[in-house]
């Protein structure tokens, strides 16, 4: 799994507030669209639904390439910095 090419993926997905048909007009949730989502991660088996099991997976994935990418960019300014903090 690239966590990096994930993470662009995630950056890149539209994101926006709705609400399903049944719930009353100001009931608002925030998120992709189901379809948006399947066609970026090419996840699920039903572009109308999101699997939170696949979400939570984008996300794990998405926060380990940025922690990965912090502590090299920690690493490189202690460099550059003498190795004093």
């Amino acid at each position: 799994m690239d966590g990096v090419e994930i993470l662009d993926k995630l950056t890149g997905l539209p994101v926006s507030t709705w609400r399903y048909a049944w719930e009353p007009a100001a009931v608002r949730h925030l998120g992709p669209m189901a379809q948006d989502f399947a066609a970026t991660f090419g996840l699920g088996d039903d572009d109308r639904v999101i699997n939170h099991v696949d979400v939570n997976g984008v996300l794990i994935v998405s926060v380990q390439a940025m922690h990965r990418r912090i502590r090299e960019l920690e690493t490189r300014l202690a460099a550059l910095e003498g190795g004093q903090r």
